[in-house]
């Protein structure tokens, strides 16, 4: 199989967005540090706030963690591709016995280009499609796995924060009813109304806290998978670019089975054309005379019957 055109391919690594990645993470992590009570100015506002509701929150510190191996790892799987397709190029043994293992990304174009290689051949068209789709629709299915992680964080903030909200409208209900309920001087009132404020402010410390952390979590999800879709992105590109030059572009003809090329197709169409101007110019003649001799048969008919209308005449 030709690979001339294969070896003027240079496939991008992952390396650059998986940096992009780690930067942006250790900026988070800056963030966290800086509003943490480690930092040089100890604050308590991210432990207060994961403290609203543990449980809650918990959850979506999880979920984010997973998010965020899950993006690293789908721009990780580009470069164990590049490094196949790059052997094969590379590779001097014809039957490709030190090929690594292909990855699941690409096992299914591996496949065919080792058995186009075995048979001596180039990749038909409907092979090189079929190798992008494949290729394809196994990126996107990864996206929508990263995608609705993203969107989990922002349920789970949604969550909390009806979950907040619902709190305070019940303590807020609790507490004019126990004010209601309650005699006595106003100083009382007032202290028991301080008193039962605690409930409903531990409500919206819930809706906060939830929105902040499940809002937050989807921001650097939402760039992680930003990242590892222009990976995707640019090895998909790269790997068309290469399958183009891989592709037979030659086609068969109907009759024999001998292959043509694309010149002689086009040669042989405009022949053909003109073949087919050819036949239709002598149709219309042959039609044009056909109508000819039928007017003429059709006026000397015409003057057969007035002679005989003239003959009758004159007999009357």
């Amino acid at each position: 199989m030709a690979r001339s055109l294969g070896r003027t391919i240079k496939f991008a690594r992952p390396g650059g967005n998986i940096f992009n990645m780690l930067v942006f993470l250790l900026a988070v992590g800056a963030v966290v540090f800086y509003l943490s009570p480690w930092s040089p100015q100890p604050t308590n506002l991210l432990v207060d706030a994961f403290n609203a509701n543990p449980a809650l929150n918990g959850l979506i510190l999880a979920v984010l963690a997973i998010g965020v191996i899950y993006n690293l790892r789908q721009a990780g799987v580009i470069d164990p591709a590049v490094r196949w397709v790059e052997a094969f190029i590379e590779a001097a043994d014809p039957s490709r016995a030190r090929l690594p293992r292909a990855p699941n990304l690409i096992s299914a174009m591996a496949r065919l280009l080792l058995d186009a290689d075995t048979r001596g051949s180039r990749l038909s068209p409907e092979s090189t499609r079929a190798i992008l789709d494949s290729i394809g629709t196994r990126m996107d299915e990864g996206r929508e796995t990263g995608r609705y992680i993203m969107n989990l964080l922002v349920f789970l903030g949604l969550l909390g924060t009806f979950w907040g909200l619902l709190q305070t409208v019940n303590a807020v209900a609790e507490t004019i009813n126990g004010l209601a309920s309650t005699g006595g001087a106003a100083e009382d009132a007032v202290s028991q109304l301080i008193a039962n404020l605690r409930e409903p402010l531990s409500g919206m410390g819930t809706a906060f806290s939830s929105s902040l952390f499940g809002l937050g979590g989807s921001l650097v999800v939402g760039f992680l998978d930003l990242e590892s879709g222009k990976a995707q992105n640019r090895f998909y590109s790269n790997l068309e670019d290469w399958l183009a030059g891989m592709t037979e572009t030659v086609r068969a003809s109907a009759k024999g089975g001998a292959a043509l090329s694309v010149e002689e197709a086009d040669g042989d169409l405009i022949a053909a054309v003109q073949a087919l101007e050819t036949a239709l110019a002598a149709n219309t003649e042959t039609q044009i005379k056909a109508a000819a001799g039928q007017t003429a048969e059709l006026k000397d008919e015409i003057r057969a019957l007035n002679r005989t209308l003239i003959r009758v005449g004159k007999g009357e």
